[in-house]
């Protein structure tokens, strides 16, 4: 078990490095902090079990640091795995204010790359610029309609595609398609649907690759984790989805949702444990988190083996000067999370 714990966070900055299809995450806000941060610091450890449960070794498997400048705009990235000694590190550029240009730099030399970003007159991107290491260019452009971003059209690395972004009546995203061109045949076409500004479901048309998220809440009110499931084709739970996806096109647009991101993610959860055959757990992560809701710790679980694969350590230093969290491994907070899987109940 002792590699199996890997960081979304890594994924994140890989596939924004080559394929990513969204604006730029740029602001302390758009990384999910609610205070001003100077600089992050996040360790991930991978946990490795003897036979009676007990910890028998932990290893540190990756070091993400993030800083941040005076206006709360993001400064840096750098990625260190202690796996296979690779690196990645960004460097932003800002001009009046706005990201102007972010150079990448890998341990592996081909994938460096330079994005520079274009705006319109609303201080709006309107073009993400990639030049990489061997001259090539690819590009992502942005369009907006009534101050919403509604359309991604990109070209990257040779591969094309078109992302459209849906709202409701108060401006509330609720379905995403994604059309990747595929050369000499048909379009690989991906819908997503939200709730709340978080992804709910997710199919690949016409009816196959079917995922759905539900989001664990704690007695605070805040988010604690998060739960995929996959289900199995051609199931009476795919079907009845089917038959939720056309009511949730058909209310969504007009706000007339007979629920919120809570109530589905407890209907989703109740469908798992009712259908475990139909609904494959495929990934869960639990949080913990501080006074002001900031992330602290995270576990990857292992649900095959319903253990705690690994844990990432915050240590989080804000621009008031005050310092939350910690890299260093605590055990006390593996056994939180522990009993937060305990408390989940899952078949």
């Amino acid at each position: 078990m002792k590699k199996i714990f890997i960081h979304f966070f890594s994924l994140i900055i890989y596939c924004h490095a080559a394929y990513a299809q969204t604006l730029p995450d740029i602001t302390y806000q758009d990384y999910g902090y609610t205070k001003p941060i100077k600089k992050v610091t996040q360790l991930y450890y991978s946990i490795d079990y003897a036979n009676d449960g007990s910890v028998k070794n932990l290893e540190e498997v990756e070091k993400v640091t993030q800083t941040f400048n005076a206006d709360g705009n993001i400064e840096s990235y750098e990625n260190q795995s202690f796996l296979d000694e690779s690196w990645a590190k960004s460097q932003s550029a800002y001009k009046q204010g706005r990201l102007h240009k972010q150079l990448w730099i890998y341990s592996y030399p081909y994938l460096n790359r330079t994005y520079t970003y274009l705006y319109d007159k609303q201080s709006r991107i309107t073009e993400e610029k990639i030049r990489f290491k061997d001259g090539s260019k690819s590009h992502i452009k942005f369009r907006y309609k009534d101050s919403l971003l509604t359309q991604i059209e990109a070209d990257i690395d040779g591969t094309q595609s078109v992302t459209e972004r849906y709202y409701s009546a108060k401006g509330k995203l609720y379905k995403e398609i994604h059309r990747q061109k595929v050369p000499n045949e048909a379009d690989i076409v991906t819908n997503y649907f939200y709730l709340e500004d978080k992804e709910i479901l997710s199919f690949v048309e016409p009816q196959s690759y079917f995922y759905a998220t539900a989001y664990l809440k704690g007695a605070m009110g805040h988010h604690f984790g998060e739960i995929k499931l996959k289900l199995i084709e051609d199931s009476t739970a795919q079907n009845k989805l089917l038959k939720g996806i056309l009511r949730f096109n058909k209310e969504a647009p007009n706000d007339n949702l007979p629920f919120d991101l809570q109530a589905y993610s407890d209907q989703t959860l109740q469908a798992y444990k009712k259908n475990p055959k139909e609904l494959k757990p495929y990934r869960m992560v639990l949080y913990l988190r501080d006074e002001n809701n900031n992330i602290y710790a995270e576990a990857e679980v292992d649900l095959q083996a319903r253990k705690i694969a690994g844990i990432g350590f915050f240590k989080t230093e804000f621009a008031d000067g005050t310092t939350t969290g910690t890299t260093d491994f605590r055990h006390k907070k593996l056994h939180i999370f522990e009993a937060m899987l305990e408390q989940t109940k899952l078949p």
